[in-house]
């Protein structure tokens, strides 16, 4: 990635762009935060990885979006295909629409899952994907965060100037150093909005709430609700100040909107499997009396409490199973060593769903006896080791030593030499350097991380540090996404579907197809992606179940009703859970499309996972597909216009009428696909037809010279079509930048 200039769109974001909207910054304007999941946001910062400070910052702003439906995020460069860029340019990913409620249980799933993948950065595809889920709003924001700058071949700045045009203000904010940002400024200079810096958890956070709408930007740790501030249902334009400029008002012709269409999202992951193969996690806490102390004006305990029971969030899933231990809370005995050493207690068992529970025995501890650290951890590997599944993991919170004589560290080698996966994780709060000593020693032994934790805020990030490393020990063919559906036999009963992530109601024997319909319309691009959740289908007996080895497979394919003919794209997945691919459809009839589900080769597993989505793919300065032929009445590019269009997969042919104000004027037409490999010839004709001039590409940009005949002032019109092979169909985002030489 270029680090000369570090774009965010909302995925994972150093700084919020900081152009809100001045001093009449609105409550309720429908906001979209882009951030950038790039693979450079592995880097450190200031000693700290990109993503891990992102991750922080949106921790603590995951309770001011609670409540509202006015935000959405859309993550961006998550590309990670080797061998296809043009495919990685156009990775992005809807992950909280707007008009639908935001939980804080929704914000923990997002941050939790975000990983850095991606191999291209995509900031123009991002900020025009943005536009589309605003498209039914009146005025819009964009919040875009990235730590590096466009590499895709198109150009955001000229488009962040048109979305302003179209009341749609940019903030952007860059995670990085100084100096670092400069298209990122110009993006926000263009768009109307504000470009801030971000180094860090703190300083990102604060630059989120300086661009989010006011009522959330500005709210205050458990103040939110969806009381404070309206929430904008799908499609609602809030109310306008003044009047707003559209499309139309710009062109002087009349506009032609394409309805948006929203992803359906499922609430919830359910589990396929048996929860044996769970995370099993036991929590220990130091209710000892020196937790009693004070730090930054409060009881240790108290601060304590309040990083805990936000941490357990994390872990409210049924890949986990969770029980809480403390010691040193019981005031009813002497507080003696022989008394309280003995006070550790398992407060809550290990279980699936148990995080509310847990969280209401923490609530009342109150700090007293002892440190029988040596004790805690022998009796919690006890407890894991019941359980009988094979990742454990003990997360022990102290403020001190071992007080009752035991050796912790060799407690910790003991676990570990019982031949299980135990790991043990220790957080050091407020310690001198000799306790912080043992701790380390601690979970050195106990193959875990030690985190020095001086205050609450470090108190806080380590253990959602901690909750980061037991999600990653989740096994992902485990943990399936399951939202069954059943699909026709035929393509006269194909199931009509909605944008959405769908799975089978039952495994398919080869040859036996499901028929799904979708409906898009002119200038819409349906995909459907594939996802691979299972490993292949065998007979135990009378019983279908999953080999060992074999590579589970299925084909998405699209075909048409008109004599039941096969459009001919499809994509054929097979391989380890989690291959992927996916197959497109642009509509330039209205029509939408059917696909089907099968397998030419064996059973189809009804954990197969397929996600249709649909994308505003029309050209977007026609706001509809630009026309295959000739048209007098197409709208006019003029000179220094910079628009974007999009063509394949069915839309081969687009042709846009050239706008010349002076006579004698000549002109350089610059056409830049995304995709590098697109193949098209690109064309200028008159008004009745005749060929001016014409230029073929086998990929990458093409530039036509034109000169404006003295004698005519007629336009002229840019013809641009596909000259891909049939089997090789392609689709590309492609710019026209036309300049007076």
């Amino acid at each position: 990635m270029n680090k000369s200039l570090l774009v965010v769109v909302l995925y994972i974001a150093p700084i919020f762009c900081g152009i809100a909207l001045g001093n009449d910054k609105k409550s309720d304007i429908p906001t979209v935060v882009l951030f950038d999941r790039s693979f450079s946001m592995t880097e450190t910062l200031n000693g700290s990885p990109k993503i891990d400070i992102a991750k922080t910052a949106f921790r603590e702003m995951a309770h001011r979006f609670h409540g509202h439906s006015n935000v959405g995020v859309r993550f961006f460069a998550g590309g990670r295909n080797p061998q296809n860029d043009s495919e990685n340019c156009l990775a992005t990913e809807l992950s909280l629409p707007l008009g639908e409620r935001v939980s804080t249980n929704s914000m923990n799933a997002l941050i939790s899952g975000l990983r850095p993948l991606g191999r291209k950065t995509n900031l123009a595809f991002a900020l025009e994907q943005a536009r589309s889920d605003l498209a039914s709003f009146a005025h819009g924001k964009i919040i875009l965060i990235s730590d590096g700058e466009e590499n895709c071949e198109l150009d955001p700045i000229g488009l962040a100037q048109t979305l302003a045009m179209e009341n749609i203000d940019i903030d952007t904010i860059g995670i990085g150093q100084p100096g670092q940002f400069s298209q990122l400024g110009r993006i926000a200079l263009a768009g109307s909005g504000k470009f801030q810096l971000a180094d860090s958890a703190g300083t990102l956070a604060a630059a989120m709430g300086l661009s989010l709408p006011a009522a959330i930007g500005a709210g205050t740790p458990g103040g939110m609700g969806a009381g404070n501030m309206p929430g904008l249902a799908a499609g609602a334009a809030p109310q306008s100040s003044g009047p707003v400029a559209t499309p139309a008002a710009i062109s002087g012709s009349p506009a032609l909107p394409v309805d948006p269409v929203r992803p359906l999202t499922l609430e919830i992951d359910v589990v396929s499997e048996k929860p044996e193969q769970a995370v099993a996690i036991e929590v220990i806490l130091d209710v000892s009396g020196s937790m009693a102390g004070m730090l930054q004006g409060q009881r240790k305990i108290a601060l304590a409490r309040t990083a805990l029971q936000e941490a357990l969030r994390g872990l409210d899933s049924p890949a986990f199973i969770v029980g809480f231990r403390a010691y040193g809370f019981d005031s009813s005995l002497e507080k003696t060593a022989e008394a309280s050493c003995p006070n550790t207690e398992l407060l809550n068992a290990i279980a699936p769903n148990q995080v509310t529970s847990i969280r209401s025995k923490i609530e009342p501890l109150s700090p007293f006896g002892y440190t029988p650290i040596a004790r805690s951890l022998e009796l919690a590997g006890q407890d894991l080791l019941q359980t009988g599944q094979p990742k454990q993991m003990i997360i022990l919170i102290s403020d001190g030593e071992e007080t009752c004589g035991g050796d912790p560290v060799a407690v910790a080698e003991k676990l570990r030499a019982m031949g299980i996966d135990i790991e043990t994780h220790v957080i050091g709060f407020d310690l001198e350097q000799e306790q912080a000593q043992q701790m380390r020693d601690v979970a050195s032994a106990g193959a875990g991380k030690y985190y020095d934790a001086r205050d609450a805020k470090a108190l806080k990030s380590a253990l959602l540090n901690i909750v980061d490393l037991a999600r990653d020990k989740i096994d992902p063919t485990w943990l399936r996404t399951i939202h069954p559906i059943e699909g026709g036999a035929t393509a006269a009963t194909a199931v009509e579907l909605m944008p959405g992530t769908y799975t089978l109601t039952h495994y398919l024997d080869k040859d036996t197809p499901m028929y799904f319909r979708v409906g898009t319309q002119i200038g819409q691009y349906g995909v459907i992606r594939g996802l691979i959740q299972s490993r292949r289908l065998i007979r135990d007996g009378s019983d279908m179940v999953e080999s060992t080895q074999g590579y589970s497979q299925y084909r998405i394919s699209l075909v048409e009703m008109k004599g039941d003919k096969n459009r001919g794209r499809f994509v054929r997945l097979s391989g380890e859970p989690g291959s992927y691919g996916h197959v497109g459809y642009s509509d330039t009839a209205g029509d939408g499309f059917l696909f089907t589900i099968s397998s030419g080769y064996d059973r189809v597993h009804k954990d197969a996972l397929f996600n249709v989505d649909i994308l505003e793919a029309g050209d977007r300065f026609q706001r509809h597909d630009a026309p295959e032929a000739i048209d007098m009445n197409s709208l006019p590019i003029s000179v220094n216009d910079v628009i974007m269009g999009h063509l394949g997969d069915g839309d081969v042919i687009d042709t846009y009428k050239i706008a010349v104000p002076e006579r004698d004027q000549s002109l350089l037409i610059n056409i830049a696909p995304t995709d590098p490999l697109f193949r098209y010839r690109v064309t200028l004709k008159t008004a009745q037809g005749r060929r001016i001039i014409s230029r073929a590409s086998r990929g990458g940009p093409v530039q036509v010279p034109f000169e404006q005949p003295s004698n005519s002032s007629s336009p002229v019109f840019l013809i641009i079509e596909s000259n891909n092979p049939g089997l090789k169909s392609r689709f590309t985002p492609y710019t026209i930048d036309i300049k007076g030489k």
